[in-house]
């Protein structure tokens, strides 16, 4: 899912007001009120992010990007980025926090951590510790407990007395749950956002950048 808005401005509303010198500078004047608000957007979607979440990756607030406008084509794209870097891009696990849908992978189940789960500083499962819950079949099994059958669908750890073994002493706590869907509740209004910042900046911009244009 590509997450995006474009950015424009009335440019014929804005002619109207302006004489001939202002005129031949109008695609440059727009431009740059354009990226000026493009800019803020971008902004306030990344505060939003680093205020909402548990200390986020660093590419989780840098994933909102924008793409310019230019005299020659009045329009600026924001968006959240939808490619790069490793693991999975930002626009597809930030999708369910901006729709509220669930999440519902096609090939296996979702992982979702527990209180017993080992996360690294961001909470997240780090590689390591996913692949030892499915490699090592002595201390860990996936399913639901023989006997308890509301205990819930994901990997087990053995613990405790013969932890390894089949002796009763051994106990069992669920390290991760693994479920057909995971449900969001959502988060970030992408669109709201900055849609409110460009109806309370666009106009402020241009007139900005008209002045400054004027003081050359």
């Amino acid at each position: 899912m590509t997450v995006s808005i474009k950015i424009e401005s009335n440019v014929k509303e804005l002619n109207k007001k302006l004489g001939m010198f202002q005129k031949k500078h109008l695609p440059e004047i727009v431009a740059d009120g354009i990226n000026v608000v493009a800019a803020k957007s971008a902004n306030a979607m990344r505060s939003q992010f680093a205020k909402s979440f548990d200390k986020p990756v660093s590419k989780t607030v840098k994933s909102v990007l924008v793409f310019a406008a230019k005299p020659k084509d009045l329009s600026a794209l924001v968006f959240i980025r939808n490619k790069g870097g490793y693991g999975k891009p930002p626009s597809e696990y930030l999708e369910p926090f901006l729709s509220g849908k669930p999440k519902t992978p096609q090939k296996s189940n979702v992982i979702i951590p527990t209180k017993n789960t080992k996360t690294n500083q961001y909470g997240n499962i780090t590689p390591g510790n996913r692949n030892k819950y499915f490699s090592n079949d002595n201390k860990y099994f996936v399913g639901v407990p023989k006997g308890f059958p509301n205990a819930g669908y994901g990997v087990w750890e053995r613990y405790g007395r013969n932890a390894t073994g089949s002796s009763a002493g051994a106990k069992i706590r669920m390290m991760v749950n693994l479920s057909k869907q995971q449900n969001f509740r959502k988060r970030f209004d992408f669109f709201k956002t900055v849609s409110g910042v460009v109806k309370n900046n666009m106009a402020k911009a241009l007139d900005k950048e008209m002045r400054r244009i004027l003081r050359r």
